[in-house]
């Protein structure tokens, strides 16, 4: 199994190929006491779990795919945690896990490398994967309870409303955090999970968090009309429940919630800016044409929650990248070796 993992093939059978005139191919030395049709009959049997110990009659418990997993992912996630301190900067992102076979669990996420598998939400920092939870449909991990520091009132009646429950999946950044080192964290989240909601939570648990936010994720009002109108915003930035909402356009309106930057105009970051391809309008070119002058690129002060969430949200990818190295590339009719 090493040696095919160190040997990459096409596909398994080619490891029992022989070179021939005009196709020269490595020629593996344990095909002379394993022939392919006795070790295809040992991988049909091999598994990495007690097959026994699974149980499907909880239905509050993992599905089955995933307690086939369950002991080697938390061996793995205690070996990470004690190999590694992890600093103050971290993301929380999804990760998909390739596989194509049957299983309900499997899930189609666009717009992703990885198209077809397994969904799992990750903290990482530097391409380094802390803690991991399995992708559920329907969710095992509870909804975390926001206190809100204004009663406000809602429904017919009019009844105070002093808590509120956070979606599963913003309930996951909660989770992962705690499954950390005690210590002071700041959490980098796109869109999926950013809501001034979570992150007052986050607040309060003494965590800082920054994100993209969407228009419908309980922004203010005014905020919303700025993504909606694409006008540039004034630079204001807007506090609210302790969290602080910025409208940033770049080649688009960017909003962003922070409580850990405050938005104000000092805060700027220099960065290397390349000329624009699309130059839109004719406004916007002459705009464009003023500020690179005729260069290429410019340094450009952009503001620091912009810069930093550009530098931090890419952990989680990172780590992919790295991972997609070290996989065993072999097609299979029973699916990857790992």
């Amino acid at each position: 199994m090493i040696c095919l993992g160190i040997h990459r093939e096409i596909s398994i059978k080619d490891h029992w190929k022989a070179p021939s005139l005009g196709d020269q191919r490595p020629l593996h030395s344990f095909t002379k006491f394993m022939p392919l049709l006795k070790f295809e009959l040992i991988t049909r049997y091999f598994r990495t779990f007690d097959y026994t110990k699974l149980d499907v009659r909880d239905e509050s418990d993992l599905p089955k795919t995933f307690q086939a997993a369950e002991e080697w992912s938390e061996h793995i996630q205690k070996a990470s945690a004690e190999l590694y301190l992890p600093g103050t900067d971290l993301t929380v992102d999804e990760c998909m896990i390739p596989f194509t076979g049957r299983s309900k669990e499997t899930t189609v996420v666009k717009n992703k490398p990885t198209l077809v598998g397994f969904k799992v939400w990750v903290i990482a920092q530097q391409g380094y994967f802390l803690q991991w939870l399995w992708h559920v449909k329907a969710s095992p991990y509870k909804a975390v309870i926001v206190e809100l520091p204004i009663p406000k009132p809602y429904g017919k009646q009019g009844k105070l409303q002093t808590e509120i429950p956070l979606s599963n999946t913003q309930s996951v950044v909660v989770h992962l955090l705690k499954r950390l080192p005690i210590q002071t964290y700041h959490v980098f989240t796109d869109n999926l999970f950013s809501s001034p909601h979570l992150f007052r939570r986050l607040r309060q648990l003494g965590y800082g968090a920054t994100g993209t936010a969407r228009p419908n994720c309980g922004i203010t009002t005014e905020m919303k009309h700025i993504k909606e109108t694409g006008k540039a915003p004034d630079g204001r930035p807007l506090e609210y429940n302790e969290v602080i909402q910025i409208a940033w356009k770049d080649s688009n309106i960017v909003l962003f919630l922070s409580t850990v930057h405050s938005g104000a105009p000092h805060e700027r970051t220099p960065k290397k800016r390349k000329l624009p391809a699309k130059r839109g309008t004719k406004a916007e070119a002459r705009r464009l044409q003023q500020v690179f002058n005729g260069d290429s690129f410019k340094m450009i002060p952009i503001p620091t929650v912009a810069a930093a969430y550009n530098d931090e949200m890419n952990h989680v990818d990172r780590g992919d990248q790295i991972r997609s190295y070290t996989t065993f590339a072999h097609n299979s009719l029973i699916g990857s070796l790992i």
